[in-house]
């Protein structure tokens, strides 16, 4: 059976919109001090799908799903955008909460 593209990686992360469960994975990064999360994945009924090689069933539904599409204002929870893409994925982002840094720690000095 052949490897679909991201059906062997774990997926770590997950969403809901409305009643739709998305699973992917997430990466924080910094634009200067702000913090953004954002999220890819697909709907978990999809992703089983592929993951099982029923790529024309994946297809179908995907397709099925376009006319269906969750709106960002049923992902409460999220607190960000989320773009639905027609394949059945999707992408999000948020602004994590402002964190301070911590002080960098004063090493003491090298014996000479």
């Amino acid at each position: 059976m052949p490897t679909f593209a991201a059906t062997c990686s774990h997926h770590d992360a997950e969403i809901t919109a409305g009643s739709t469960k998305f699973i992917g994975t997430d990466h924080v990064f910094r634009i200067e001090m702000v913090r953004i999360e954002a999220f890819s994945g697909m709907a978990s009924d999809l992703y089983d799908l592929l993951k099982d090689g029923r790529v024309e069933e994946y297809r179908h539904a995907a397709y099925e799903l376009r006319s269906i599409r969750t709106g960002t204002h049923e992902a409460e929870k999220w607190n960000g955008p989320i773009s639905f893409h027609p394949d059945g994925t999707v992408m999000a982002l948020k602004i994590l909460p402002v964190r301070r840094r911590r002080p960098p720690r004063s090493e003491p000095p090298d014996p000479v």
